[in-house]
Protein backbone atom coordinates (compact mmCIF):
# COMPACT_ATOMS: atom_id res chain seq x y z
CA UNK A 1 0.00 0.00 0.00
CA UNK A 2 3.18 2.37 0.99
CA UNK A 3 4.26 1.58 -1.95
CA UNK A 4 1.61 2.28 -4.61
CA UNK A 5 1.32 5.69 -2.69
CA UNK A 6 4.65 6.68 -3.20
CA UNK A 7 4.41 5.67 -6.72
CA UNK A 8 1.60 7.96 -7.15
CA UNK A 9 3.13 10.86 -5.70
CA UNK A 10 5.95 10.82 -7.89
CA UNK A 11 4.23 9.44 -10.91
CA UNK A 12 4.10 13.22 -12.52
CA UNK A 13 7.98 14.49 -11.56
CA UNK A 14 9.27 11.37 -12.87
CA UNK A 15 7.69 11.35 -15.66
CA UNK A 16 8.97 14.72 -16.27
CA UNK A 17 12.10 13.66 -15.72
CA UNK A 18 12.16 11.05 -17.96
CA UNK A 19 11.13 13.32 -21.14
CA UNK A 20 13.41 15.61 -20.14
CA UNK A 21 16.32 12.92 -20.12
CA UNK A 22 15.42 10.78 -23.33
CA UNK A 23 15.03 14.17 -25.27
CA UNK A 24 18.61 15.19 -24.41
CA UNK A 25 20.07 12.33 -24.60
CA UNK A 26 18.69 11.88 -28.15
CA UNK A 27 19.95 15.17 -29.17
CA UNK A 28 23.00 15.63 -28.11
CA UNK A 29 24.40 11.77 -27.66
CA UNK A 30 26.79 11.50 -30.89
CA UNK A 31 24.80 10.40 -34.15
CA UNK A 32 25.88 8.61 -37.40
CA UNK A 33 25.81 10.82 -40.47
CA UNK A 34 24.15 8.40 -42.89
CA UNK A 35 21.41 6.69 -41.33
CA UNK A 36 18.71 5.09 -43.76
CA UNK A 37 15.23 6.70 -43.11
CA UNK A 38 12.60 4.58 -44.02
CA UNK A 39 14.42 2.38 -46.14
CA UNK A 40 13.86 -0.87 -44.50
CA UNK A 41 10.79 -2.14 -46.22
CA UNK A 42 10.60 -2.74 -49.92
CA UNK A 43 7.41 -3.69 -51.99
CA UNK A 44 8.57 -6.84 -53.07
CA UNK A 45 10.32 -7.98 -49.44
CA UNK A 46 8.68 -11.25 -47.65
CA UNK A 47 9.54 -10.82 -43.23
CA UNK A 48 10.39 -13.16 -40.84
CA UNK A 49 10.41 -11.30 -37.37
CA UNK A 50 11.86 -13.26 -34.60
CA UNK A 51 9.93 -12.31 -31.15
CA UNK A 52 11.51 -13.97 -27.62
CA UNK A 53 8.10 -12.83 -26.17
CA UNK A 54 4.65 -11.92 -27.07
CA UNK A 55 4.65 -8.00 -26.93
CA UNK A 56 8.32 -7.30 -27.89
CA UNK A 57 7.59 -7.64 -32.06
CA UNK A 58 5.26 -4.69 -31.34
CA UNK A 59 7.84 -2.81 -28.74
CA UNK A 60 10.88 -3.15 -31.64
CA UNK A 61 9.28 -2.65 -34.49
CA UNK A 62 5.23 -1.91 -34.76
CA UNK A 63 5.38 0.66 -36.98
CA UNK A 64 7.86 -1.33 -39.37
CA UNK A 65 4.77 -3.70 -39.28
CA UNK A 66 1.95 -1.35 -39.57
CA UNK A 67 3.32 0.12 -42.93
CA UNK A 68 4.62 -3.71 -43.97
CA UNK A 69 0.90 -4.22 -43.80
CA UNK A 70 -0.28 -1.49 -45.86
CA UNK A 71 2.12 -2.79 -48.83
CA UNK A 72 0.51 -6.04 -48.11
CA UNK A 73 3.70 -7.81 -47.64
CA UNK A 74 4.13 -11.67 -46.68
CA UNK A 75 4.72 -11.48 -43.18
CA UNK A 76 5.78 -14.48 -40.69
CA UNK A 77 6.18 -14.45 -36.96
CA UNK A 78 8.42 -16.46 -34.70
CA UNK A 79 7.87 -16.42 -30.80
CA UNK A 80 10.43 -18.41 -29.35
CA UNK A 81 9.09 -18.35 -25.49
CA UNK A 82 5.11 -19.57 -23.52
CA UNK A 83 6.03 -16.36 -21.82
CA UNK A 84 4.85 -18.44 -18.85
CA UNK A 85 7.92 -16.14 -16.85
CA UNK A 86 5.69 -12.81 -16.72
CA UNK A 87 4.84 -11.29 -13.54
CA UNK A 88 0.57 -12.48 -13.60
CA UNK A 89 -1.79 -13.15 -11.39
CA UNK A 90 -2.61 -16.53 -13.50
CA UNK A 91 -0.97 -19.47 -12.63
CA UNK A 92 1.76 -20.66 -15.03
CA UNK A 93 -0.61 -22.31 -18.00
CA UNK A 94 -3.08 -20.13 -17.39
CA UNK A 95 -0.81 -17.18 -18.75
CA UNK A 96 0.66 -19.49 -21.21
CA UNK A 97 -2.71 -19.85 -22.91
CA UNK A 98 -3.33 -16.10 -22.46
CA UNK A 99 0.33 -15.28 -23.93
CA UNK A 100 -0.47 -17.61 -27.26
CA UNK A 101 -4.02 -15.90 -27.51
CA UNK A 102 -2.55 -12.39 -27.66
CA UNK A 103 -0.14 -13.79 -30.06
CA UNK A 104 -2.68 -14.45 -31.91
CA UNK A 105 -4.44 -11.45 -31.86
CA UNK A 106 -0.91 -9.79 -33.08
CA UNK A 107 -1.41 -12.13 -35.81
CA UNK A 108 -4.60 -10.61 -36.60
CA UNK A 109 -4.08 -6.93 -35.73
CA UNK A 110 -0.86 -6.63 -38.26
CA UNK A 111 -1.73 -9.13 -40.60
CA UNK A 112 0.70 -11.41 -40.49
CA UNK A 113 0.37 -15.31 -42.68
CA UNK A 114 2.10 -17.64 -40.61
CA UNK A 115 2.50 -17.11 -36.65
CA UNK A 116 4.82 -20.26 -35.21
CA UNK A 117 5.04 -20.60 -30.93
CA UNK A 118 7.90 -22.34 -30.37
CA UNK A 119 6.88 -22.64 -26.23
CA UNK A 120 10.34 -22.54 -24.82
CA UNK A 121 10.60 -21.95 -21.15
CA UNK A 122 10.40 -18.49 -20.73
CA UNK A 123 13.69 -16.94 -19.24
CA UNK A 124 15.52 -19.98 -19.96
CA UNK A 125 16.09 -20.20 -23.84
CA UNK A 126 19.21 -21.98 -25.00
CA UNK A 127 20.33 -20.76 -28.18
CA UNK A 128 23.07 -24.40 -28.29
CA UNK A 129 19.82 -26.87 -28.20
CA UNK A 130 19.26 -28.57 -31.53
CA UNK A 131 15.86 -29.28 -31.77
CA UNK A 132 15.56 -25.31 -31.51
CA UNK A 133 17.92 -24.31 -34.18
CA UNK A 134 16.55 -27.39 -35.91
CA UNK A 135 13.19 -25.84 -35.94
CA UNK A 136 14.00 -22.46 -36.93
CA UNK A 137 15.93 -23.58 -40.14
CA UNK A 138 13.02 -25.32 -40.76
CA UNK A 139 10.84 -22.31 -40.72
CA UNK A 140 13.53 -20.17 -42.82
CA UNK A 141 13.02 -22.85 -45.37
CA UNK A 142 9.48 -22.54 -45.36
CA UNK A 143 9.06 -19.03 -45.34
CA UNK A 144 11.81 -18.00 -47.52
CA UNK A 145 12.79 -14.63 -46.09
CA UNK A 146 14.43 -11.76 -48.16
CA UNK A 147 14.52 -9.72 -44.50
CA UNK A 148 15.20 -11.49 -41.12
CA UNK A 149 14.32 -9.14 -37.96
CA UNK A 150 15.89 -10.10 -34.30
CA UNK A 151 16.43 -8.30 -31.03
CA UNK A 152 19.90 -6.54 -30.63
CA UNK A 153 22.36 -8.72 -29.01
CA UNK A 154 23.30 -6.46 -26.27
CA UNK A 155 20.10 -6.33 -24.40
CA UNK A 156 19.49 -6.82 -20.93
CA UNK A 157 17.00 -10.07 -21.03
CA UNK A 158 18.76 -13.28 -21.13
CA UNK A 159 16.16 -14.35 -23.86
CA UNK A 160 16.38 -11.48 -26.22
CA UNK A 161 19.87 -12.56 -25.90
CA UNK A 162 19.64 -15.90 -26.72
CA UNK A 163 17.32 -15.85 -29.71
CA UNK A 164 19.45 -13.85 -31.91
CA UNK A 165 22.04 -16.77 -31.11
CA UNK A 166 20.11 -19.43 -31.98
CA UNK A 167 19.03 -17.13 -35.06
CA UNK A 168 22.83 -17.16 -35.70
CA UNK A 169 23.08 -21.00 -35.51
CA UNK A 170 20.33 -21.35 -38.13
CA UNK A 171 21.08 -18.59 -40.78
CA UNK A 172 24.28 -20.39 -41.22
CA UNK A 173 23.15 -23.61 -41.82
CA UNK A 174 20.31 -21.92 -44.26
CA UNK A 175 22.53 -19.41 -46.16
CA UNK A 176 25.66 -18.75 -44.39
CA UNK A 177 25.81 -15.68 -47.01
CA UNK A 178 22.28 -14.26 -45.92
CA UNK A 179 23.12 -10.69 -45.28
CA UNK A 180 19.59 -8.57 -44.47
CA UNK A 181 19.37 -9.29 -40.78
CA UNK A 182 18.20 -6.53 -38.97
CA UNK A 183 18.18 -5.96 -35.19
CA UNK A 184 15.45 -4.05 -33.28
CA UNK A 185 15.46 -2.55 -29.69
CA UNK A 186 13.75 -3.94 -26.72
CA UNK A 187 14.36 -3.27 -23.23
CA UNK A 188 18.07 -2.07 -23.42
CA UNK A 189 18.35 1.25 -26.05
CA UNK A 190 21.14 1.07 -28.69
CA UNK A 191 23.11 3.51 -28.84
CA UNK A 192 22.88 6.05 -31.56
CA UNK A 193 26.21 5.99 -33.57
CA UNK A 194 25.29 1.97 -33.52
CA UNK A 195 21.92 2.49 -35.38
CA UNK A 196 22.07 1.88 -39.51
CA UNK A 197 17.84 2.14 -40.10
CA UNK A 198 15.40 4.35 -39.03
CA UNK A 199 11.85 3.74 -39.72
CA UNK A 200 10.17 7.26 -38.68
CA UNK A 201 6.13 7.78 -37.60
CA UNK A 202 3.88 10.76 -38.23
CA UNK A 203 1.52 11.42 -35.22
CA UNK A 204 -1.01 9.09 -36.58
CA UNK A 205 1.35 6.22 -37.23
CA UNK A 206 2.57 6.61 -33.30
CA UNK A 207 -1.05 7.06 -31.92
CA UNK A 208 -1.67 3.43 -34.02
CA UNK A 209 1.37 1.69 -32.99
CA UNK A 210 0.47 3.08 -29.18
CA UNK A 211 -3.05 1.15 -29.86
CA UNK A 212 -1.46 -2.30 -30.23
CA UNK A 213 0.17 -1.99 -26.75
CA UNK A 214 -3.99 -2.49 -25.67
CA UNK A 215 -3.43 -6.29 -26.69
CA UNK A 216 -1.25 -6.95 -24.28
CA UNK A 217 -3.73 -7.25 -21.16
CA UNK A 218 -1.20 -9.87 -19.30
CA UNK A 219 1.04 -7.43 -19.36
CA UNK A 220 -0.59 -4.92 -16.58
CA UNK A 221 3.03 -4.64 -15.13
CA UNK A 222 4.63 -3.43 -17.77
CA UNK A 223 5.26 0.42 -18.35
CA UNK A 224 4.29 0.88 -22.27
CA UNK A 225 4.23 4.20 -21.85
CA UNK A 226 8.09 4.28 -21.61
CA UNK A 227 8.56 2.92 -24.18
CA UNK A 228 6.65 5.50 -26.16
CA UNK A 229 8.38 8.20 -24.94
CA UNK A 230 11.27 6.12 -26.20
CA UNK A 231 9.89 6.24 -29.69
CA UNK A 232 9.72 9.72 -29.80
CA UNK A 233 12.94 11.00 -28.44
CA UNK A 234 14.67 8.75 -31.01
CA UNK A 235 13.15 11.52 -33.47
CA UNK A 236 15.66 13.70 -32.61
CA UNK A 237 18.25 12.07 -34.37
CA UNK A 238 17.03 12.81 -37.53
CA UNK A 239 16.26 16.84 -36.78
CA UNK A 240 15.04 18.29 -40.30
CA UNK A 241 12.96 15.43 -40.77
CA UNK A 242 10.10 17.67 -40.10
CA UNK A 243 7.25 14.77 -40.73
CA UNK A 244 8.96 12.20 -37.93
CA UNK A 245 6.83 12.70 -34.52
CA UNK A 246 8.77 9.18 -33.56
CA UNK A 247 11.09 6.59 -34.61
CA UNK A 248 12.16 2.90 -34.44
CA UNK A 249 15.69 1.90 -34.75
CA UNK A 250 17.64 -1.31 -36.05
CA UNK A 251 21.28 -2.30 -36.82
CA UNK A 252 21.81 -4.18 -39.55
CA UNK A 253 23.95 -6.88 -40.04
CA UNK A 254 25.41 -10.02 -41.64
CA UNK A 255 26.30 -13.46 -40.08
CA UNK A 256 30.05 -12.69 -40.51
CA UNK A 257 29.49 -9.54 -38.16
CA UNK A 258 27.41 -11.04 -35.82
CA UNK A 259 30.00 -13.81 -35.06
CA UNK A 260 32.18 -11.50 -34.18
CA UNK A 261 30.28 -9.99 -31.84
CA UNK A 262 29.70 -13.01 -30.60
CA UNK A 263 32.83 -14.26 -29.64
CA UNK A 264 33.77 -10.71 -28.51
CA UNK A 265 30.89 -10.96 -25.94
CA UNK A 266 32.34 -14.59 -24.97
CA UNK A 267 35.76 -13.05 -24.27
CA UNK A 268 34.60 -10.35 -22.03
CA UNK A 269 31.79 -12.82 -20.42
CA UNK A 270 29.30 -10.51 -21.03
CA UNK A 271 25.93 -11.52 -18.80
CA UNK A 272 22.92 -9.41 -20.28
CA UNK A 273 21.64 -8.98 -16.19
CA UNK A 274 24.79 -6.75 -15.93
CA UNK A 275 22.28 -4.29 -17.55
CA UNK A 276 18.90 -2.83 -16.39
CA UNK A 277 15.96 -3.59 -18.34
CA UNK A 278 13.73 -0.98 -19.47
CA UNK A 279 10.19 -2.25 -18.44
CA UNK A 280 8.65 1.22 -16.90
CA UNK A 281 8.48 4.60 -16.40
CA UNK A 282 9.98 3.81 -12.88
CA UNK A 283 13.20 2.43 -14.41
CA UNK A 284 13.73 4.48 -17.65
CA UNK A 285 16.65 6.32 -16.41
CA UNK A 286 18.62 3.70 -14.19
CA UNK A 287 18.18 1.38 -17.71
CA UNK A 288 20.38 4.12 -19.17
CA UNK A 289 22.42 4.10 -16.49
CA UNK A 290 23.08 1.29 -14.75
CA UNK A 291 26.69 0.03 -15.58
CA UNK A 292 27.02 3.10 -18.13
CA UNK A 293 31.05 2.75 -18.50
CA UNK A 294 31.05 -1.16 -19.08
CA UNK A 295 28.10 -0.47 -21.42
CA UNK A 296 30.06 2.14 -23.31
CA UNK A 297 33.17 -0.14 -23.95
CA UNK A 298 31.33 -2.73 -25.26
CA UNK A 299 29.21 -0.81 -27.64
CA UNK A 300 32.10 1.47 -28.83
CA UNK A 301 33.86 -2.48 -29.52
CA UNK A 302 30.77 -3.40 -31.43
CA UNK A 303 30.71 -0.61 -33.23
CA UNK A 304 34.48 -1.51 -34.54
CA UNK A 305 33.13 -4.82 -35.27
CA UNK A 306 29.82 -3.29 -37.41
CA UNK A 307 32.43 -0.55 -39.23
CA UNK A 308 34.92 -3.86 -40.65
CA UNK A 309 31.60 -5.06 -41.90
CA UNK A 310 31.55 -5.54 -46.02
CA UNK A 311 27.64 -5.17 -45.90
CA UNK A 312 27.38 -2.74 -43.25
CA UNK A 313 28.24 0.85 -43.50
CA UNK A 314 28.85 2.04 -39.80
Amino acid sequence: MVKGIVKKLLKYPIKLANRLFVYNYYKTSPKRDNYRVDNIIAPSDRLLVISPHVDDETIGLGASLIKAKELGLHMSLVYMTDGGGSTSDLSREELVAERKKEGLGVKESYGFNKVYFLDEPDGNLNSSKPSLVDRLVDILEREMPSKVFTPFLIDGHRDHVETSLALMRAVERWDEDFKEIYMYEVNCPIYPELITDLTTMDEELFLEKGQKYQIFKSQWVMGFDAFKLLDRGKAKLLEGNDGAQAAEVFVKADLTSLKSIEEYLKSIDFKPHAFRQLSSEYNLILAFLKNRGRKDEIMRSVKEILRESKSVKI
